[in-house]
Protein backbone atom coordinates (compact mmCIF):
# COMPACT_ATOMS: atom_id res chain seq x y z
CA UNK A 1 0.00 0.00 0.00
CA UNK A 2 1.01 3.44 -0.53
CA UNK A 3 3.15 4.91 2.26
CA UNK A 4 0.96 8.33 2.00
CA UNK A 5 -2.37 6.55 2.36
CA UNK A 6 -1.03 4.44 5.74
CA UNK A 7 0.15 7.65 7.36
CA UNK A 8 -3.48 8.84 6.40
CA UNK A 9 -5.33 5.97 7.85
CA UNK A 10 -2.82 5.83 10.91
CA UNK A 11 -3.54 9.79 11.16
CA UNK A 12 -7.25 9.27 11.30
CA UNK A 13 -7.07 6.44 13.35
CA UNK A 14 -5.83 9.01 16.68
CA UNK A 15 -7.35 11.78 14.97
CA UNK A 16 -10.86 10.62 14.97
CA UNK A 17 -10.95 9.10 18.36
CA UNK A 18 -9.62 12.52 19.61
CA UNK A 19 -11.79 14.40 18.23
CA UNK A 20 -14.93 12.98 19.87
CA UNK A 21 -13.62 12.80 23.04
CA UNK A 22 -13.19 16.68 22.84
CA UNK A 23 -16.55 17.52 21.63
CA UNK A 24 -18.07 19.76 23.60
CA UNK A 25 -20.71 22.28 23.73
CA UNK A 26 -19.91 26.23 22.92
CA UNK A 27 -19.13 28.41 20.06
CA UNK A 28 -15.36 28.59 20.41
CA UNK A 29 -14.96 25.01 20.76
CA UNK A 30 -17.15 23.93 18.25
CA UNK A 31 -15.00 26.69 15.39
CA UNK A 32 -12.11 25.21 16.77
CA UNK A 33 -12.97 21.75 16.33
CA UNK A 34 -14.36 22.70 13.20
CA UNK A 35 -11.31 24.42 12.10
CA UNK A 36 -8.78 21.83 13.01
CA UNK A 37 -10.98 19.15 10.75
CA UNK A 38 -10.74 21.00 7.97
CA UNK A 39 -7.25 21.36 8.06
CA UNK A 40 -6.82 17.74 8.83
CA UNK A 41 -8.64 17.47 5.76
CA UNK A 42 -6.78 19.66 3.42
CA UNK A 43 -3.84 18.09 4.70
CA UNK A 44 -4.31 14.50 3.61
CA UNK A 45 -6.13 15.41 0.57
CA UNK A 46 -4.04 18.07 -1.03
CA UNK A 47 -1.70 14.74 -1.92
CA UNK A 48 -4.54 12.44 -2.77
CA UNK A 49 -5.63 10.46 -6.02
CA UNK A 50 -9.34 11.60 -5.21
CA UNK A 51 -10.46 14.25 -7.32
CA UNK A 52 -11.35 17.28 -4.79
CA UNK A 53 -14.60 17.94 -6.61
CA UNK A 54 -15.53 14.66 -4.69
CA UNK A 55 -14.95 15.11 -1.37
CA UNK A 56 -16.74 18.69 -2.06
CA UNK A 57 -19.45 17.08 -3.46
CA UNK A 58 -19.66 14.63 -0.46
CA UNK A 59 -19.40 16.80 2.02
CA UNK A 60 -22.19 19.25 0.42
CA UNK A 61 -24.94 15.92 0.21
CA UNK A 62 -23.72 14.45 3.62
CA UNK A 63 -24.36 17.71 5.00
CA UNK A 64 -27.80 17.97 3.37
CA UNK A 65 -28.56 14.53 4.63
CA UNK A 66 -27.53 15.42 8.32
CA UNK A 67 -30.14 18.41 7.67
CA UNK A 68 -32.71 16.21 6.42
CA UNK A 69 -31.95 12.54 9.02
CA UNK A 70 -31.19 14.72 11.88
CA UNK A 71 -33.29 17.80 12.25
CA UNK A 72 -36.04 16.95 10.29
CA UNK A 73 -36.88 13.40 10.42
CA UNK A 74 -35.20 12.97 14.32
CA UNK A 75 -32.86 9.80 13.43
CA UNK A 76 -30.62 10.77 15.73
CA UNK A 77 -29.42 13.57 17.87
CA UNK A 78 -26.33 15.03 19.15
CA UNK A 79 -25.37 15.94 22.30
CA UNK A 80 -23.17 19.08 22.16
CA UNK A 81 -25.21 21.36 19.12
CA UNK A 82 -27.99 20.65 16.26
CA UNK A 83 -25.37 19.86 14.14
CA UNK A 84 -21.51 20.28 15.20
CA UNK A 85 -19.43 22.06 13.22
CA UNK A 86 -16.69 19.19 12.88
CA UNK A 87 -19.29 16.77 11.13
CA UNK A 88 -19.68 18.19 7.58
CA UNK A 89 -15.98 17.97 7.52
CA UNK A 90 -15.27 15.18 8.84
CA UNK A 91 -17.55 13.29 6.23
CA UNK A 92 -14.65 14.51 4.14
CA UNK A 93 -12.43 12.94 5.80
CA UNK A 94 -14.34 9.66 5.51
CA UNK A 95 -15.35 9.58 1.77
CA UNK A 96 -11.41 10.71 1.27
CA UNK A 97 -10.40 7.58 3.32
CA UNK A 98 -12.83 5.54 1.68
CA UNK A 99 -12.04 6.27 -1.53
CA UNK A 100 -8.33 6.10 -0.99
CA UNK A 101 -9.16 2.45 0.11
CA UNK A 102 -10.05 1.38 -2.57
CA UNK A 103 -7.73 3.09 -5.09
CA UNK A 104 -4.95 0.91 -3.06
CA UNK A 105 -3.42 -2.47 -5.61
CA UNK A 106 -2.73 -3.75 -2.45
CA UNK A 107 -6.61 -3.99 -1.48
CA UNK A 108 -7.89 -4.16 -5.04
CA UNK A 109 -6.47 -7.27 -5.67
CA UNK A 110 -8.85 -8.57 -2.81
CA UNK A 111 -11.44 -6.57 -3.78
CA UNK A 112 -13.76 -9.31 -3.68
CA UNK A 113 -12.68 -11.37 -0.40
CA UNK A 114 -12.86 -7.97 1.20
CA UNK A 115 -16.74 -7.64 0.10
CA UNK A 116 -17.58 -11.14 1.05
CA UNK A 117 -15.70 -10.50 4.58
CA UNK A 118 -17.95 -7.09 4.63
CA UNK A 119 -21.40 -9.20 3.82
CA UNK A 120 -20.45 -11.98 6.03
CA UNK A 121 -19.89 -9.57 8.93
CA UNK A 122 -22.53 -7.48 8.02
CA UNK A 123 -25.12 -10.04 8.09
CA UNK A 124 -23.90 -11.49 11.32
CA UNK A 125 -23.81 -7.79 13.07
CA UNK A 126 -27.46 -7.37 11.69
CA UNK A 127 -28.82 -11.12 13.00
CA UNK A 128 -27.67 -9.98 16.46
CA UNK A 129 -28.81 -6.45 16.41
CA UNK A 130 -31.79 -7.53 15.57
CA UNK A 131 -32.21 -11.28 17.91
CA UNK A 132 -30.56 -9.27 20.90
CA UNK A 133 -31.87 -5.38 20.45
CA UNK A 134 -34.56 -5.65 18.81
CA UNK A 135 -33.16 -3.40 16.22
CA UNK A 136 -35.73 -4.05 12.96
CA UNK A 137 -34.54 -0.91 11.12
CA UNK A 138 -30.76 -1.65 11.14
CA UNK A 139 -32.27 -5.15 9.79
CA UNK A 140 -33.90 -3.18 6.94
CA UNK A 141 -30.95 -1.01 6.00
CA UNK A 142 -28.57 -3.97 5.80
CA UNK A 143 -30.66 -5.50 3.86
CA UNK A 144 -30.23 -2.67 1.41
CA UNK A 145 -26.78 -2.19 1.75
CA UNK A 146 -26.53 -5.86 1.31
CA UNK A 147 -28.25 -5.34 -2.02
CA UNK A 148 -26.24 -2.52 -3.31
CA UNK A 149 -22.86 -4.05 -2.15
CA UNK A 150 -23.62 -7.21 -4.37
CA UNK A 151 -24.78 -5.16 -7.40
CA UNK A 152 -22.31 -2.47 -7.33
CA UNK A 153 -19.52 -2.51 -9.96
CA UNK A 154 -16.79 -0.79 -7.12
CA UNK A 155 -17.49 -2.83 -4.24
CA UNK A 156 -14.25 -2.06 -2.77
CA UNK A 157 -15.45 1.40 -2.28
CA UNK A 158 -18.63 0.67 -0.98
CA UNK A 159 -17.20 -2.23 1.32
CA UNK A 160 -14.81 0.51 3.21
CA UNK A 161 -17.66 3.08 2.94
CA UNK A 162 -19.42 0.73 5.55
CA UNK A 163 -17.00 -1.15 7.37
CA UNK A 164 -15.28 2.49 8.16
CA UNK A 165 -18.79 3.73 8.90
CA UNK A 166 -19.47 0.89 11.59
CA UNK A 167 -16.96 1.22 13.45
CA UNK A 168 -17.00 5.44 13.48
CA UNK A 169 -20.65 5.36 15.11
CA UNK A 170 -19.98 2.39 17.40
CA UNK A 171 -17.13 4.77 18.79
CA UNK A 172 -20.02 7.76 18.29
CA UNK A 173 -22.91 6.29 19.84
CA UNK A 174 -20.70 5.00 23.31
CA UNK A 175 -19.06 7.88 23.84
CA UNK A 176 -22.29 9.64 23.29
CA UNK A 177 -20.86 12.25 21.08
CA UNK A 178 -24.76 11.42 19.12
CA UNK A 179 -27.29 9.08 20.05
CA UNK A 180 -30.33 7.06 17.82
CA UNK A 181 -34.02 7.13 17.96
CA UNK A 182 -35.30 3.88 20.13
CA UNK A 183 -38.03 3.95 17.56
CA UNK A 184 -37.75 5.53 14.21
CA UNK A 185 -39.90 8.55 13.94
CA UNK A 186 -43.09 8.29 11.23
CA UNK A 187 -42.35 4.74 10.57
CA UNK A 188 -42.54 3.15 13.84
CA UNK A 189 -39.59 0.30 13.78
CA UNK A 190 -37.59 -0.19 16.54
CA UNK A 191 -33.45 0.12 15.65
CA UNK A 192 -30.29 0.19 17.94
CA UNK A 193 -28.16 2.50 18.90
CA UNK A 194 -26.53 2.55 16.20
CA UNK A 195 -28.89 0.51 13.66
CA UNK A 196 -26.56 -2.38 12.53
CA UNK A 197 -27.24 -1.22 8.48
CA UNK A 198 -26.15 2.11 9.39
CA UNK A 199 -23.20 2.20 7.07
CA UNK A 200 -25.62 1.99 4.21
CA UNK A 201 -25.86 5.75 4.65
CA UNK A 202 -22.03 6.20 3.32
CA UNK A 203 -22.65 3.85 0.44
CA UNK A 204 -25.78 6.00 -0.19
CA UNK A 205 -23.59 8.87 -0.25
CA UNK A 206 -20.70 7.62 -2.27
CA UNK A 207 -23.12 6.43 -4.99
CA UNK A 208 -24.97 10.25 -4.75
CA UNK A 209 -21.35 11.90 -5.40
CA UNK A 210 -20.04 9.34 -7.86
CA UNK A 211 -23.40 9.84 -9.67
CA UNK A 212 -23.08 13.82 -9.55
CA UNK A 213 -19.23 13.50 -10.65
CA UNK A 214 -19.39 11.23 -12.96
CA UNK A 215 -22.18 13.22 -15.06
CA UNK A 216 -19.83 16.72 -14.52
CA UNK A 217 -16.92 14.62 -16.41
CA UNK A 218 -18.72 12.42 -18.52
CA UNK A 219 -17.54 14.18 -22.12
CA UNK A 220 -14.11 13.31 -20.62
CA UNK A 221 -14.74 9.93 -19.42
CA UNK A 222 -16.04 9.06 -23.17
CA UNK A 223 -12.80 9.77 -24.65
CA UNK A 224 -10.71 7.00 -22.36
CA UNK A 225 -10.97 3.20 -22.71
CA UNK A 226 -12.40 1.37 -19.59
CA UNK A 227 -8.73 0.66 -18.19
CA UNK A 228 -7.71 4.09 -18.77
CA UNK A 229 -10.59 5.25 -16.21
CA UNK A 230 -9.82 6.61 -12.55
CA UNK A 231 -11.80 3.90 -10.69
CA UNK A 232 -13.75 6.45 -8.11
CA UNK A 233 -15.44 7.75 -11.32
CA UNK A 234 -16.22 4.95 -12.21
CA UNK A 235 -20.44 4.50 -11.57
CA UNK A 236 -20.36 2.40 -8.38
CA UNK A 237 -24.54 1.50 -8.12
CA UNK A 238 -26.20 -1.49 -9.89
CA UNK A 239 -25.82 -2.51 -13.04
Amino acid sequence: MQRRFVLFLAAALLYIPALLIADTRGLIPQLALGLATLMFLFVFARGSDVEPRQIITAIIVATAGEIVLSLGWGLYTYRNALIPLYVPFGHGVFYALAAESALQPALRRHSRSIARAVLISGSIIAAFSFLFYRDQWGLVWWIGAAILLVRSRNQLLLSTCFAYTILLEWLGTAIGNWQWAAVVPFVGLRSANPPSGVGILYILLDLITVGICSTQWLPKLRSFNRTERPALLEPSGPQ
